[in-house]
């Protein structure tokens, strides 16, 4: 008797290719809260990493004793420690109160304020403590993702959180797949569920690096399936081997295979990119270097070359108190 083609799982695939997508399009706010003499070169690696690549990216820069905005409350709050610890303190903890989660950034933990805060609120802050640029901002995507529960989002507007929720995509799908293959109740149907939920993991990792679902998404689902079906066979193979353990092979092999599957297809996407060092710090070829200056105060001069002091100019108009940042790279500035 021949088996039917497995059409519910094809139309679960494509809902699930809209659903990544819709979660990929997801409107995420992101408020930067910087103190006075907070360490410069933190500012600008955090400043640039969050460029947004799309409209539905929207960071909000401002000093951490300024005024917040009126609208839609922050998926996070992300301080840049300095000098003014009781600001800084206070805007933590109101945040936390409210269930924002808050990053505290700083080179040590002797920079960050004792926040003294009980125990239900606690968990919404973190400390990320890191001298290195190049160390603070993986784990500030690592943290984003975990914290604000949106990972698709956060990953198509900022290369620099795609490592972190890649990883969790393909740890998750490679678990599922692993106990599907240990714990088959109909003969022949593990093939078609690991297959259907790498193709799912699939469209969920283009959605994490901005892509959308084109005819490209089609020929990487073929070649999913080709790659499924391979791995049935390598663990057929080695089950008719050890006669018994058949359980453990399919286990063994969903899960390995769904791990390359994903790391395949994560290669293939940074090496179309061509902007992402070996540890995922992007390397912005957009952002020019002005726009990642703080904002000057009223009246305080600029430098020249070796650090003298430029006149002031007249001016009709206050320096901005805020800036922020578009996903064209140019930065609106307001009062």
């Amino acid at each position: 008797m021949a088996r039917k083609f497995p059409w519910g799982k094809v139309f679960e695939v494509v809902g699930a290719g809209k659903e990544a997508q819709e979660g990929g399009s997801q409107v995420v706010r992101l408020w930067v809260r910087i103190s006075s003499a907070a360490p410069r070169g933190l500012v600008l690696a955090i400043k640039e990493a969050l460029v947004a690549r799309g409209a539905s990216g929207i960071v909000d820069v401002r000093p951490v004793d300024a005024p917040a905005p009126d609208g839609m409350a922050p998926d996070a709050v992300i301080v840049v420690c300095g000098s003014q610890g009781g600001a800084e303190a206070a805007l933590a903890r109101d945040a936390a109160r409210r269930g924002v989660p808050v990053a505290l950034v700083a080179e040590s933990v002797l920079e960050v304020p004792d926040l003294n805060l009980p125990d239900e609120t606690a968990p919404f802050v973190e400390v990320l403590a890191s001298a290195d640029a190049r160390d603070l901002v993986p784990r500030l995507g690592t943290w984003l993702v975990k914290a604000t529960g949106k990972g698709l989002a956060l990953a198509a507007n900022f290369p620099f959180c795609r490592p972190a929720e890649v990883d969790n995509l393909v740890r998750h799908c490679a678990m599922e797949n692993a106990a599907v293959g240990a714990v088959t109740l109909i003969p022949g149907s593990d093939m078609v569920v690991m297959t259907a939920n790498q193709a799912k993991l699939a469209l969920d990792v283009a959605v994490a690096y901005g892509r959308g679902l084109d005819l490209s998404r089609a020929l990487e689902l073929v070649g999913v399936v080709g790659a499924g079906f391979g791995y049935r066979a390598l663990a057929r193979a080695a089950s008719n081997l050890v006669p018994g353990l058949g359980w453990a092979f399919k286990g063994a092999m969903g899960y390995a295979g769904t791990m390359v599957t994903g790391r395949v297809l994560q290669v293939r996407f940074d090496f179309e990119d061509g902007s992402v060092r070996p540890h995922g710090e992007e390397i912005s070829r957009q952002v020019p270097a002005r726009h990642l200056e703080l904002p000057k105060k009223v009246g305080e001069p600029g430098k020249a070359e070796g650090g003298a002091a430029q006149p002031r100019r007249a001016s009709c108009s206050s320096a901005p108190t805020y800036v922020i940042i578009c996903p064209d790279g140019s930065v609106a500035r307001g009062e």
